[in-house]
């Protein structure tokens, strides 16, 4: 549930960069795995992936300082039922998850961030969690806390907010990554691994059906009803500090289970 490093963040680029995807910049290229579980149709599900940044050459990553993503067309995201977590960045960052509601959030993640000091490459384990916050302009926004406890403690909150994404896609979202360093005298940190999963299954709430409490589970991320010829498109782009970017595309493939009628 939380990061390292500003980079350590470029993970969440996950949220909609499903399966298999590779990213190169000048010297840089990332992959991406991920699946939906359950894999089916038109059913609440979470968005499990893994990501992998390497360089091409010798030496440090630069840090990703901008990351937005686009998710199929179709996939949506029901949030009805799960409180939000109404503090700012700044005071999530200060006090920690315990500042939100335990229903507001909405995902988790762990890695394993890179600092180089001394000529010496050192890992940063880091944890991450996301929370559904407050929409602003009429676009839903999440508050991402990173965590890092070695070589040296390391706390951050960021804001990511829902965009309108081009077709052929649906979800589009976007956040910036603050340049912070990692350690004194230590050059900028970068990811060298995330695994995040996002999905609300362990989310539920109490309303009342027919005069009695009913205790109902956040749907969170639901799947598209129909899957388009050859799976469903993705694309990410991500913008590095040393000015280079990269672009990916890829696609998931499409479930053999027919569209649920549960909903």
């Amino acid at each position: 549930m939380k990061p390292s490093i500003h980079i350590l963040v470029a993970a969440m680029v996950v949220f909609a960069c499903l399966l298999l995807v590779a990213v190169a910049a000048a010297s840089e290229t990332f992959t991406l795995r991920a699946r939906f579980t359950p894999d089916k149709l038109g059913v609440p599900t979470n968005l499990s992936a893994i990501a992998t940044f390497e360089s091409t050459t010798a030496g440090a990553l630069p840090p990703v300082t901008k990351v937005t993503a686009y998710a199929p067309a179709g996939m949506s995201v029901d949030v009805q039922g799960a409180r939000m977590c109404t503090v700012t960045a700044s005071q999530l960052q200060e006090a920690g998850p315990s500042a939100c509601p335990a229903d507001s959030r909405i995902g988790f993640g762990s890695g394993t961030a890179k600092s180089e000091l001394g000529g010496e490459f050192l890992d940063a384990p880091f944890t991450l969690e996301f929370f559904l916050a407050r929409s602003e302009g009429g676009s839903r926004t999440f508050l991402v806390y990173v965590d890092a406890s070695s070589p040296s403690s390391f706390q951050l909150a960021l804001v990511a907010r829902e965009i309108r994404a081009p077709k052929p896609y649906g979800i589009g979202l976007t956040f910036a990554i603050p340049i912070v360093p990692s350690l004194p005298g230590a050059g900028l940190g970068w990811v060298e691994r995330a695994l995040l999963t996002f999905g609300s299954s362990n989310v539920a709430y109490y309303r009342t059906v027919h005069g009695r409490r009913k205790l109902l589970h956040v749907k969170g991320i639901v799947a598209p009803r129909s899957c388009p010829r050859g799976g469903f498109p993705m694309e990410a782009m991500v913008e590095y500090a040393d000015a280079t970017d990269g672009t990916a595309k890829t696609t998931i493939p499409c479930p053999r289970q027919r569209p649920s009628r549960a909903l």
